[in-house]
């Protein structure tokens, strides 16, 4: 067992870390990120299920239940009759969420709301319950937006020429990023800071791009070469590297909500939702130009269907939190969820506009109608999300395939040769024996056994359980806990929804007896997967999810004479799960029997096939050419497929009927209440002209076809001068900016709104903006420019200019230090550990203590990483553009306690002691070098021999005392700020 580390003071580590002994900041300010929660998932529904008996208009009409209140923030703060309705931050003790569970007040009193529903609401309440609804809500006056007006906005304007400023200081720039800077600086009296050290420089680039510390050999190398183009060769080697992609990918799945399983309450997992994120790594390793990577997200698999990186790239669509369980009378409600996901997330990752705040009603802020909000969403309407099959190698499918036909052709000559030279004769014999009626097969009634579970829905539907091999009703399974059930009060054409267990198999057995070989047509129905067996030869076996239904499936059984076998297997992801089956009469279809009543001379040539084909399936020679002909089938070759999640036209969605692929405008967000269908549309303050969405809508050629909604989106969304394209690029710089100085030229990333900040350098933005477009949006040269800047290289250091007029460092006077993001903590641990795991793509692990780097791991929405969850990781419910970054007593406690660090610790103390002959003078210098990038201060090393000696003598007669107090050593560094930090 791994041993804790024991130091002797707490207060030796917080000295070096204060940080860690902070407490945390409490800010009653309701965070962007918590109202927009508060817009999308808690105002719809209180506006469709609550206002009706709790709101000033109920008031006025002498409707009020209750005295109770519920449509401003005062309002559900005061309550009503029974006390205040919520408790900020406290759900379990909130009269609302007792009311809506029905475990108190029953509300809404006719329908409970839905499970989903009841997870946002207390949600929401532990949050702090953000609500921007001040006062009380009064009729809402239909205000148009002007939008001629709202273009004059700074952010929906095309961008400025910007160029850049002449400064007095001609020395310190070294880019046109520095002019832009320093002109500002100069205007307010401020003098540049001076350029870090090296070692402090390598640090933070290899940090700002690979997410990795550098060597101790590369930092040397760096530090000795005098070259003047060091520093830019650094740059180009590390934007040519692969862990580039790594770390800017995971900025990008911030902004995704990226995850790998469905959230909510059964969170099922989607075991091929991996393909987007590594889709993202190859796309920006590769300098994908940045229009195009966005487009792919929207339309890829309309721009390439049959092209691995197009289809995995609509998994930016698919990647959003939707139940899987719901009733019928949910389904179309949480359609429209899943659309405002889709459309929301696109607005806050690509524009900075939020754009889900118009469901309900025109944005409150900003100039989207609610008309836009719909218009857009209807964009997607055929829009499903599932697994599909991808062919990895058609090529070689196609080789195989040509010689597998060479092979297969004389089995297929065999039955044919039998159909016109044998068959017709034995037709003959038939009729003139055939019984004048109808032959009524008997079947036996069912027997069930399950559930066989298994690690996951793949493993159930492969795995070959006993019942597969053979069929003992007597026989019991899992000691005895298994056994076949008969099932006398089943009933044919019903659908039967007793079958228990997630990913599991349930297995049911008949037998049908007919006097002579005859066929018999059935009906079945699954949820969700179906395996079928006659006589134990399979006829059916189908993976498609969905709930069971009436005539899903429908098979031909070639029933020989006297009793039959059938195995039915059943396979369930999640949930309850049911079967239908109905045996079909047995009298021919009327077809056949209009033909069978002519006699054989007033039979046409058509009539006499049509006969055969009919006949062929229940003769004996035929049933056994066509076995053998089966049997080889089974040397086809096989492409090579792998399942990818993505967002495909007519994919898998909620299906509820004709209305399933449409868009209506709703009354208040309200699917109840439809106020026409939206035809797809954008959003007109991003247009230069209201009426100009033909340009992309249809082909710019004579015949002026239609295109596919997601595309003209797609190419709207990257138009930069009749589009949203100039916005599209100034989102994206600004992001560039924000990760790597730390806060962004607008300081809400993800709002570029009336709402959000304004730029602090309007002119630097719209010039990196055209830069990126000049530079055909690839994102690699807008990196580069920003990293040879002096302001990006500046040093820390506090300046009395900058803190006289500057304190805030809005003029970017000096370089913040930046505390990691969770994954880079934790890659830096295993890094300096020596055990990272290198590998890339495929699929993640759920175990924290996997070797491989973070974005590797899986992210399962109700199953987070506790050690990424602690460093303030998202939980990739919506687009997170700016990460929190907290600092909490249990960050400190986790990183002295922490098996898992403690065992990275003696990793790192093995690796600078491998001989055991270092000094320990050496060994605290190669410590800090491999853990910090620098050497110790003469007083820090002091510092550290002495804890190692006093950690020695605390173990007293431990044989080991000394590599345990050298590990401690090690752990005392992994928890220190400088760590965690980058400067």
């Amino acid at each position: 067992m791994l041993r804790s580390c024991s130091f002797s003071s707490l207060g030796f580590i917080l000295l070096l870390n204060p940080a860690f002994a902070s407490e945390p900041s409490k800010n009653a300010e309701p965070t962007k990120a918590g109202l927009q929660f508060f817009e999308s998932k808690i105002r719809p529904v209180l506006v469709n299920e609550c206002y009706e008996c709790h709101s000033v208009e109920a008031q006025k009409n002498e409707k009020l239940e209750g005295e109770l209140l519920l449509d401003s923030k005062t309002a559900m703060l005061k309550g009503g009759d029974t006390g205040p309705s919520i408790i900020p931050g406290d759900a379990k003790n909130s009269l609302l969420m007792a009311a809506i569970r029905h475990e108190s007040f029953e509300m809404p009193p006719k329908n409970k709301l839905s499970k989903q529903v009841i997870s946002d609401f207390e949600k929401w309440i532990q949050m702090g319950a953000p609500d921007p609804r001040s006062g009380k809500a009064l009729e809402i006056q239909k205000k148009e937006i002007d939008i001629a007006k709202a273009r004059e906005f700074w952010s929906f304007k095309p961008l400025s020429q910007a160029t850049p400023p002449i400064t007095k200081n001609r020395t310190w720039g070294k880019t046109s990023v520095d002019q832009f800077i320093l002109s500002r600086q100069e205007a307010k009296g401020i003098t540049p800071n001076e350029r870090a050290n090296r070692q402090t420089l390598i640090r933070r680039v290899y940090f700002d791009l690979w997410g990795l510390p550098p060597e101790p050999n590369e930092v040397g190398q760096f530090v000795n070469d005098q070259s003047p183009d060091a520093y830019e060769k650094l740059i180009d080697h590390l934007l040519a590297g692969q862990h580039y992609g790594e770390r800017w990918a995971r900025h990008w799945l911030d902004v995704s909500r990226f995850a790998e399983s469905n959230g909510y309450a059964f969170d099922k997992d989607r075991p091929a939702a991996y393909h987007f994120r590594d889709f993202v790594i190859k796309a920006l390793n590769e300098d994908m130009p940045y229009d195009q990577f966005i487009k792919l997200q929207i339309a890829g698999d309309q721009l390439g269907p049959t092209d691995y990186m197009s289809q995995a790239a609509t998994g930016f669509l698919a990647a959003g939190p939707f139940t899987s369980q719901q009733t019928q009378k949910e389904r179309e409600r949480s359609r429209y969820e899943q659309l405002d996901d889709v459309i929301h997330t696109i607005g806050t990752a690509t524009l900075g506009l939020t754009l889900g705040c118009a469901r309900c009603h025109d944005h409150k802020f900003d100039p989207v109608s609610s008309r836009d909000y719909y218009r857009m969403i209807a964009a997607f309407a055929e829009t499903g999300f599932q697994d599909y099959q991808h062919d990895w190698n058609p090529e070689k499918y196609k080789k195989e395939k040509a010689a597998f036909d060479i092979t297969h052709k004389p089995f297929i000559d065999a039955r044919l040769k039998y159909e016109k030279g044998t068959l017709p004769s034995k037709l003959a014999i038939w009729l003139e024996k055939r019984p004048t009626e109808s032959i009524q097969p008997r079947l036996s009634d069912w027997h069930t056994i399950g559930p066989f579970t298994a690690a996951n829905f793949e493993n159930a539907f492969n795995r070959r359980n006993d019942p597969e091999k053979k069929v003992d009703l007597k026989k019991t399974y899992s000691k005895g806990k298994l056994k076949w059930t008969p099932q006398p009060t089943w009933t044919d054409g019903k659908v039967h929804n007793t079958l228990k267990g997630n990913n599991s198999a349930n297995y049911l057995f008949r037998t049908i007896e007919v006097p002579q070989a005859t066929p018999l047509d059935i009906s079945l129905g699954r949820d969700d997967a179906i395996k079928v067996w006659l006589n134990g030869k399979s006829v059916l076996s189908k993976k498609v999810m969905g709930g069971a239904a009436a005539d899903q499936d429908k098979v031909k059984l070639a029933l020989k004479a006297g009793k039959n076998e059938l195995l039915v297997k059943i396979v369930n992801a999640a949930g309850p799960s049911g079967f239908y089956f109905k045996a079909k009469d047995t009298t021919p279809p009327k077809k056949i029997q209009t033909i069978l009543a002519l006699s054989e001379a007033d039979r046409n040539e058509k009539q006499k096939q049509e006969l055969l084909k009919w006949y062929a399936p229940y003769d004996a020679g035929w049933i056994k050419l066509n076995d053998a002909e089966q049997e080889n089938m089974k040397k086809h070759p096989k492409r090579d497929l792998m399942p990818v999640f993505a967002a495909r036209k007519g994919g898998a969605t909620y299906n509820f009927g004709a209305d399933t692929r449409k868009v209506y405008h709703l009354v208040r967000g309200n699917s109840n209440r439809k106020n026409g269908l939206a035809k797809p549309g954008f959003l007109r303050v991003l247009m230069t002209a209201d009426t100009q969405e033909k340009q992309w809508m249809q082909e710019q050629s004579e015949k002026a076809k239609p295109r596919h909604p997601r595309v003209a989106f797609a190419d709207w969304l990257t138009d930069t001068k009749h589009g949203a394209g100039h916005l599209l690029a100034r989102v994206m710089v600004n992001r560039l900016w924000h990760h790597h100085f730390g806060r962004g030229i607008v300081g809400t990333p993800s709002d570029f709104g009336t709402q959000g900040f304004r730029p602090t350098h309007p002119e630097l933005l719209d010039y990196l903006a055209s830069q990126l477009i000049k530079e055909n949006w690839n994102l690699k040269p807008i990196h580069k420019l920003l990293m040879m800047s002096s302001v990006y290289q500046q040093s820390g250091l506090s300046i009395a200019s900058g803190l006289k007029h500057d304190p805030e460092n809005r003029l970017w006077w000096r370089r913040p230090a930046i505390r990691m993001d969770a994954e880079i903590i934790r890659d830096n641990l295993l890094a300096v550990g020596g055990t990272l795991d290198k590998k890339m793509f495929g699929p993640g692990s759920l175990n924290q203590e996997d070797k491989r780097r973070s974005v590797y791991l899986r992210v399962k929405r109700d199953k987070l990483i506790p050690i990424l969850q602690l460093f303030d990781a998202p939980d990739a419910i919506q687009s997170i553009g700016k990460r929190n970054v907290t600092t909490v007593p249990p960050q400190a406690l986790a990183m002295m306690n922490s098996p898992f660090i403690r065992k990275l610790s003696e990793n790192l103390a093995s690796r600078v002691r491998a001989d055991g002959k270092k000094s320990l003078e050496q060994t605290v210098n190669d410590v800090y070098a491999i853990s910090l990038s620098r050497q110790p201060t003469p007083k820090e090393q002091q510092q550290m021999l002495q804890f190692i000696h006093y950690q020695t003598e605390s173990y007293g007669k431990n044989p080991k005392a000394g590599e345990l107090a050298v590990a401690d050593f090690c752990q005392l560094i992994i928890c220190t700020n400088e760590f965690v930090f980058v400067d």
